[in-house]
């Protein structure tokens, strides 16, 4: 199979997974809003941050590495999985340690056992990380696809049984460790065929691997640190229910567009790894990814700016009120961060991981300022302030993708005029029509509204870019 299709292939199953797992994600959270408080989901909040800051350093940025490398050896495969181990045991007692200093940041008692119990991800995830970075490589992404599938099903059925039995945040906790043990069940499993582990470790092996790695691990930690400050912050001065607000307007507009940006980009750095020296043939790619996801985000991010109120008081429910006008507000900022996604995919393939350090350590500072003054005035000011900052950052992308790639400002500006300016035609008829039925019940409104949405974004694509329309409806037929 050629690169191109199976360039192809790998969009079509991340396509497909993306979208049931955008479908378990909402279902799950639709079920669970009306099971467990917004307070809980403040813990489980909490927690996370602690959690997720720690996934940054669980494989010291080595996956990007051996993607990167294209003649890893057999040898240097198996340090690199001893060292992952290593890793994991370490990170987790690190975890353990800290707990007790979380707990005391948040000001929430017995949250330390529950970052306990979530800390033994750490020690499931190494094992089965290796096999899916091999299986990424190898461009197989229909495994990739039905093992997250199948795990994300794991994960949604646990989560509403334990929280139907009042298990409250301890339901999401379980659901977070049972989905990773049978994520390396599966990857074990698969990734076998490619290559086993053996009883072999040689610091030499590690030469060119660490470098790589420590600036893709400290651009993951800054990265997330930026990404969650908002979380640390509002936590910390306004408590878990707050956050429980919150987190669900950033789950539902940030959710969309972390499954989607990785179908494109799971598939966009192995095959620009592979062209890193066709700057060029770069160019034309990261377009056309800039390209699909704006096609995609933008409509999706507006569409749920319009029907927000009534989204919430019809899958989620009335006590989710004070999310709505975050929802809308974040929305925006999830469009904005799409644009800014493919930058990484074009870093890592030309083995800059440095830059994508020094990139990550600026949005930390404005990120980080935005919200302490933002969160002088509450949640909804918080979420504003990461929308200014969020104007700001993308002014960063440009320079950087010109000087890695020689890029043209006007070729980004027509990868997005289309979406762009369909997704306008979107807001003016659906908001001229849902301004006309208004007194209709909240669940016709929103269905109406998603309806018409829909069909004249898809009108509007249609007649501004026949061409490209018609080679998607040719790739879906041959696919």
């Amino acid at each position: 199979m050629s690169l191109k299709k199976k360039a192809v292939s790998g969009l079509k199953w991340n396509g497909i997974s993306m979208i049931v797992l955008t479908c378990l994600q909402f279902l799950t959270l639709a079920v669970l809003s009306r099971i467990i408080s917004p307070s809980d989901f403040g813990l489980m909040g909490m927690v996370m941050v602690v959690i997720g800051f720690a996934q940054a350093f669980t494989d010291m940025g080595l996956s990007n590495a051996i993607i990167h490398h294209q003649d890893t050896t057999e040898d240097q495969l198996s340090s690199l999985y001893w060292l992952n181990i290593l890793a994991g045991v370490t990170i987790f007692a690190i975890v353990c340690i800290s707990a007790p200093l979380a707990e005391a940041f948040y000001k929430e008692p017995g949250l330390d056992r529950m970052v306990y119990l979530t800390a033994l991800i750490f020690l499931l995830t190494p094992l089965g990380q290796q096999f899916q970075v091999l299986i990424q490589k190898e461009l197989q992404f229909d495994r990739l696809a039905k093992i997250d599938i199948a795990c994300s099903a794991v994960n949604s059925i646990v989560c509403i049984t334990l929280a139907y039995n009042g298990y409250g945040v301890y339901a999401l906790i379980w659901g977070q460790i049972i989905r990773t043990l049978t994520r390396v069940l599966f990857l074990s499993l698969f990734g076998r065929r490619y290559w086993r582990p053996r009883f072999h470790f040689r610091r030499s092996d590690l030469n060119g691997y660490l470098r790589f790695g420590f600036y893709q691990m400290g651009e993951r930690a800054i990265n997330y640190l930026s990404a969650n400050v908002d979380y640390l912050i509002i936590g910390h001065r306004m408590g878990p229910t707050a956050l429980g607000y919150y987190t669900l307007a950033y789950q539902l507009a940030i959710f969309p567009l972390i499954k989607i940006n990785p179908v494109i980009t799971r598939v966009a750095f192995p095959i620009f790894s592979k062209i890193q020296g066709d700057n060029s043939g770069l160019q034309k790619g990261y377009c056309s990814i800039v390209n699909l996801i704006s096609t995609v985000s933008f409509p999706m991010m507006a569409g749920m700016i319009l029907v927000a109120p009534e989204f919430i008081s019809v899958c989620i429910g009335d006590q989710w009120e004070p999310s709505i006008i975050l929802l809308e507000i974040l929305c925006i900022v999830g469009a904005l961060k799409s644009l800014g996604n493919p930058i990484g995919s074009i870093i890592l393939a030309k083995g800059k991981a440095n830059l994508g350090f020094f990139f990550n350590l600026i949005a930390i500072t404005i990120v980080s300022t935005a919200v302490l003054i933002g969160s002088q005035w509450g949640i909804t000011s918080v979420a504003v302030a990461i929308l200014v900052a969020q104007f700001i950052l993308l002014s960063f992308l440009h320079p950087l993708a010109n000087k890695l790639i020689s890029l043209r400002l006007s070729s980004y500006l027509r990868a997005i005029e289309t979406p762009f300016f369909c997704t306008l035609v979107m807001i003016a008829v659906a908001y001229t029509l849902k301004t006309g039925i208004h007194s209709w019940n909240a669940p016709v409104l929103f269905g109406t509204t998603v309806i018409i949405g829909v069909a004249t974004y898809i009108t509007a694509y249609y007649f501004a870019d026949k061409k490209r329309t018609m080679e998607f409806i040719a790739i879906v037929r041959n696919y």
